[in-house]
């Protein structure tokens, strides 16, 4: 393979990367899985998994996108093959009704008291978008938990990063009318280097209607499939920070659904809060952040949450937040052993022995 390519950072602070997809032999002497090798500038960093069962199911999702170049935007269904048809060609997909309006009604409420109480100690408002931001909500109101562990969205969520994903952060946006667009990104930039398949997805809980005059979630349609050569002209065509202080920046779209529905998106979609164009409308958004099942949180849930909310959690909500191991990633005291789920944290555990 030839590797004297180098990565060059240009004056727009990208970083170019030479990615290429190898063959690794499995073991039985077949024709190999695919493992994505970087090469960046003063080193070599390889990817590679010894045991032919560990990288088919690292790669298995590898050939599971079927674009459909025609396929029509996306609309709010309730169809598992239309979903992820969407999500494959698009990069997102909404989940209609996935929020009876009543549940929606009391999150709303529980949503504008924790930020008027994180407002009154200095948190939350964003004074430079006229937004404001908050996370950790499982610590904030049992009827968060409500946006997780949906059997239809992590449907969408196993497409997207295969099984035992971890679920990263519980966060809310309310945008405020006059607010700014943010600038488009991907939620994966801290990778690094493009990859074949997503390490990480959002899900969006629509607390209100979201559309092109309050601020919904602007997208570029398909983008999670191009090119970084692509993606980066893209951002030089707008500027890095494109949309911050400015309408919505072109060549957007913007994710329009009821209050209820669900987003669902790849993490390498351009994307970025939209402009509320208003002069009376709020709207509210509660995101979730998901990775693959070796990928740190950006909200650590042994730090984050307390005790007695995290016994109070859905079993499968403490898996996604790391009780439940991925491979050998994630053990209790030995790579690969569960953790109980009928505590917090084992009382006791193994310490220094003697025969």
């Amino acid at each position: 393979m030839n590797r004297s390519q180098k990565n060059i950072k240009n004056e727009k602070g990208f970083i170019r990367f030479n990615v290429e997809l190898c063959p690794i032999p499995h073991n039985n002497g077949g024709d190999g899985l695919m493992a994505t090798v970087v090469e960046q500038a003063g080193g070599l960093v390889q990817d590679q998994f010894e045991q032919a069962e560990v990288a088919s199911k690292v790669w298995r999702c590898l050939g599971k996108a079927k674009p459909q170049a025609d396929r029509p935007l996306p609309r709010p269904t309730r169809s598992v093959d239309d979903l992820i048809a969407d999500l494959d060609s698009h990069g997102y997909c909404f989940v209609a009704e996935a929020l009876p309006l009543d549940v929606v009604a009391e999150m709303k409420n529980r949503l504008d008291e924790q930020i008027e109480g994180e407002r009154s100690i200095g948190r939350g408002l964003l004074p430079a978008t006229n937004d404001e931001r908050i996370s950790n909500l499982l610590n904030k109101g049992a009827v968060f938990a409500k946006v997780v562990a949906d059997p239809l969205v992590d449907t969408l969520l196993s497409h997207l990063l295969d099984d035992a994903f971890l679920l990263g952060l519980v966060g809310a946006v309310k945008t405020l009318p006059g607010s700014l667009a943010q600038g488009l990104h991907i939620d994966q930039a801290y990778m690094g280097f493009p990859t074949p398949v997503p390490v990480a997805a959002n899900t969006v809980w629509m607390l209100d209607d979201f559309t092109d005059e309050n601020g919904g979630t602007r997208v570029v349609p398909g983008s999670h499939l191009w090119s970084p050569e692509a993606v980066e002209a893209h951002h030089e065509h707008l500027g890095v920070a494109a949309g911050d202080g400015l309408e919505n920046p072109p060549g957007t779209i913007a994710a329009q659904a009821p209050a209820g529905s669900c987003m669902v998106f790849d993490a390498r979609i351009l994307h970025g809060t939209g402009r509320n164009r208003t002069t009376d409308v709020i709207r509210r958004g509660i995101f979730c952040y998901y990775g693959r099942g070796y990928m740190r949180q950006f909200e650590n849930p042994f730090l984050s949450i307390d005790d007695d909310v995290m016994m109070s959690l859905d079993p499968e909500v403490r898996c996604q937040l790391g009780y439940r191991p991925w491979f050998y990633f994630g053990g209790c005291e030995m790579s690969g052993l569960a953790a109980p789920l009928d505590v917090v944290r084992p009382v006791s555990r193994v310490g220094v022995l003697k025969p």
